[in-house]
């Protein structure tokens, strides 16, 4: 990944520019590029006169991106910049994003860091007679296969009525639990080429069980979503809508858990840390297995930029002694640490108890604060 490669790049000057902008009204992006770089170009007044010139010079093509971006579609962008340093990257966002704009020797990785990680669903549209297959992934919806449908034979009873309607009624569920087992059969090939995180069921709702029943086990333990549909009335673009209320839902329900999981350990004095110096600590140590971080908490801090030591005060380094940067996000620096060191990061959106520490994470070994 692009983003990958960013992340390792040093600015020695601190000349290099991070810059986040998420589509504002048709025409906005002059004002928003301009607003940003300015920012950007009080703070280069602090630098070198080289490091200043290639601050200036990177504002000026970043501004002039404007056209561009109005052009094209993506939702943001994210830009960094180094003339000095031979750097001049665009990447094109997925997802929205806070607009900032930061300059130092490191690129700020915070709104890359925090974006939700997208989701792969499958979606069964079923009745007893015709079943359907969608497959959600990067916020789209593509029908699988060209659908199914069961034999049931005839509906018509003759004179023994009432001993033909019920063979008849067993062979219809016979036909239905069969199309079910076939239209699972193709969600599970797809399903053990590369894994779902969800399986959405739209069906009569009180068949939902019986659907389920029929599915291969590794399916029918996937997390499940039932809701309402038919298969003669939906279609990839008319699930989208639906696809990400399931998957917004789902998301806030596993940060929730999440954030509970930390605060639980943390309380417990299992392998957990709550607060920013704990944090920092147990990442100084790379003892981070899952950092998480309560929506836009964040601190000034410093940084060293020669052994990645973090801290919220203080001009030297106190491990190796050089010479150590102020940062206006040591979260965000804390985050960077986590991942070189293995470790995942997630940004939260929803209310929890981890609001009040702003920050915690799930640790590797025990840390002493």
């Amino acid at each position: 990944m692009a983003g990958d490669r960013i992340a390792g790049f040093r600015s020695k000057s601190g000349s290099l520019i991070s810059i986040y902008a998420s589509r504002p009204s048709p025409g906005g992006f002059p004002a928003l590029l301009s607003e940003l770089t300015r920012s950007v170009r009080d703070r280069s007044a602090d630098l070198d006169r080289s490091a200043e010139k290639s601050a200036r010079n990177d504002c000026e093509r970043i501004r002039a991106l404007a056209d561009r971006f109005e052009a094209e579609v993506a939702p943001a962008y994210a830009v960094f910049a180094s003339e000095q340093d031979g750097l001049f990257e665009v990447q094109p966002l997925g997802h929205p994003t806070a607009d900032v704009s930061m300059l130092g020797p490191r690129p700020y990785m915070r709104p890359l860091r925090a974006a939700p990680r997208l989701m792969r669903g499958a979606l069964l549209i079923a009745d007893r007679q015709n079943a359907r297959l969608f497959v959600s992934r990067d916020g789209f919806v593509e029908e699988l296969g060209g659908g199914f449908e069961a034999d049931i034979g005839s509906r018509r009873f003759g004179g023994f009525a009432g001993y033909e309607e019920q063979s008849v009624r067993a062979r219809a569920d016979e036909a239905a639990a069969r199309l079910w087992r076939e239209a699972g059969d193709m969600l599970l090939a797809a399903h053990m080429d590369r894994r779902f995180d969800y399986l959405a069921v739209g069906c009569h709702e009180p068949d939902a069980d019986e659907i389920a029943g029929n599915l291969h086990p590794y399916l029918s333990r996937l997390q499940r979503v039932v809701f309402s549909a038919t298969p003669q009335k939906v279609s990839a673009q008319s699930l989208r809508a639906k696809v990400m209320s399931i998957e917004g839902d789902l998301r806030h329900a596993r940060q929730s858990a999440l954030a509970g999981r930390v605060c639980d350990t943390g309380w417990s004095g299992g392998n957990a840390v709550l607060g920013l110096a704990a944090v920092l600590e147990a990442a100084n140590t790379q003892a981070i297995d899952t950092l998480v971080v309560a929506g836009p908490f964040s601190r000034p801090g410093s940084l060293c930029d020669e052994c990645g030591h973090l801290s919220r005060t203080g001009e030297s380094c106190p491990v190796c002694g050089h010479q150590m940067f102020d940062v206006d996000d040591i979260v965000a620096a804390a985050m960077d640490a986590t991942v070189a060191a293995g470790g995942n990061v997630s940004q939260i959106e929803v209310a929890t108890p981890l609001d009040v520490e702003g920050v915690g994470a799930l640790t590797r070994f025990p840390v002493g604060v």
